[in-house]
């Protein structure tokens, strides 16, 4: 069963979060977004334990009440290891705290969408994905989201480590691994590590402070699962950064989105890898001079 009141009814509040807890055990998902619920009825809906602890999906997406009390509420009534995907894009108040949160109950994430959270640090991002000790190992993602937040807060060093917590085994492989997240690291040098049945699939850091050092990290743990990269707006990635991870990444690699990247030239559009054979769709460029086999 799943609830989805996505942008419909100004008129729900706390009879609605209340009416949550006759549902027993069977809700899977759960979807509000554009709602103007009050904290109050927010809290209401994180106290029906018995309705949400077998969560699989949850997504709370711009919703002015939405606040770090809120979200630890509600996930504290999932069970541990239930919760799959959690979307709380552009909630304003969202703070680092936050990811605490996260980090205990969703052993079991696959999916995390942070779009917007512009109070988001890269300190407390680093530390989401690195191994530490009495905490759960960091979440192994399939698709990740930190669009459109900070935008220097959103960096290689954030990138590299969720990319690689995302690609070993377990997190015994990370921590005897002693390969460093580093300006120096060798990507390469990772490949012996990762296995290829994981990776990340689907990458979104537009608006970020990424550089070419992102692409070749993607490229090393990403290269059998890596299926859709969004680098718009992202100065720092560079024509020989899109064009080694092309050149690295597996034919499942179907789309990268190039907005707002002036930097990206014809040496790219026109020269990399699989030009010829097609089956990657660069989105984005809007003018150009020639070519544009790949392109929307």
């Amino acid at each position: 069963m799943s609830f989805d009141w996505t942008s419909v009814c100004n008129a729900i509040g706390e009879h609605f979060s209340s009416s949550i807890g006759d549902v027993t055990n069977c809700l899977l998902e759960l979807s509000l977004e554009d709602i103007p619920l009050k904290k109050e009825a927010l809290l209401t809906l994180g106290a029906a334990s018995n309705a949400l602890r077998n969560l699989k999906s949850l997504k709370l997406k711009s919703i002015e009440a939405v606040d770090d009390e809120v979200v630890e509420i509600i996930l504290n009534s999932i069970d541990e290891g239930s919760l799959e995907g959690i979307d709380l894009s552009s909630n304003s108040q969202l703070t680092d705290e936050v990811l605490s949160s996260i980090r205990r109950r969703g052993t079991n994430l696959r999916s995390l969408q942070l779009s917007g959270l512009r109070n988001l640090s890269a300190i407390a991002l680093e530390a989401f994905f690195t191994p530490i000790d009495d905490l759960p190992s960091p979440p192994m993602l399939r698709k990740l989201d930190l669009s459109h937040c900070s935008h220097d807060e959103i960096n290689d060093a954030v990138v590299m480590l969720a990319a690689k917590a995302s690609s070993f085994r377990s997190l015994a492989d990370a921590v005897n691994s002693e390969i460093e997240i580093s300006s120096s690291v060798n990507p390469e040098n990772l490949v012996s590590e990762i296995t290829n049945s994981l990776g990340l699939v689907h990458v979104n850091v537009s608006g970020s402070s990424i550089s070419d050092k992102s692409m070749e990290m993607l490229a090393a743990t990403c290269k059998s699962s890596l299926e859709e990269l969004d680098v718009g707006f992202c100065a720092g990635v560079s024509d020989n950064g899109l064009g080694y991870l092309v050149s690295k990444v597996a034919r499942q690699l179907s789309k990268i989105h190039v907005w707002g990247c002036a930097q990206i030239t014809e040496d790219f559009l026109d020269g990399h890898d699989r030009v010829d054979e097609g089956g990657l769709e660069i989105v984005g460029v809007w003018m150009k001079k020639s070519g544009g086999r790949s392109l929307r």
